[in-house]
């Protein structure tokens, strides 16, 4: 029975590493955004709104384990948690592609309300 208990721990926590961390912090609380509410994206050489409205702010990382995270699928995560949150906006600040130490894509971005 131990055994059985440990494999199946070891495969949830295996399986739970396999996606990139995401951290954020709040600056204003906001109701969340329904699922597949549009949330806009300003890349690093656009400039952000004026009347835009600083909710938080997102960090997504490599776990060292993570195998899903092309820019695509890291935009993608960036947004869902901007939803989460209540932001319709993020401003991307910084952009790490894959290297040497990562095969990830890495971002930090400001969510935004517009």
């Amino acid at each position: 029975m131990k055994k059985v208990y440990l494999t199946c721990l070891s495969l949830i926590l295996f399986f739970c590493s396999c996606s990139p961390k995401i951290s954020s912090i709040v600056n204003k609380d906001y109701q969340a955004l329904r699922y597949d509410e549009k949330v806009e994206v300003f890349e690093l050489n656009q400039e952000k709104p004026n009347n835009a409205e600083h909710v938080g702010t997102i960090k997504i990382r490599d776990t060292g384990f993570s195998i899903k995270c092309n820019y695509e699928i890291v935009l993608d995560q960036a947004k869902l948690e901007a939803r989460r949150l209540g932001g319709n906006a993020i401003k991307i600040t910084k952009h790490k592609k894959p290297n040497f130490w990562s095969t990830c894509h890495r971002l930090d971005a400001i969510i935004l309300k517009i």
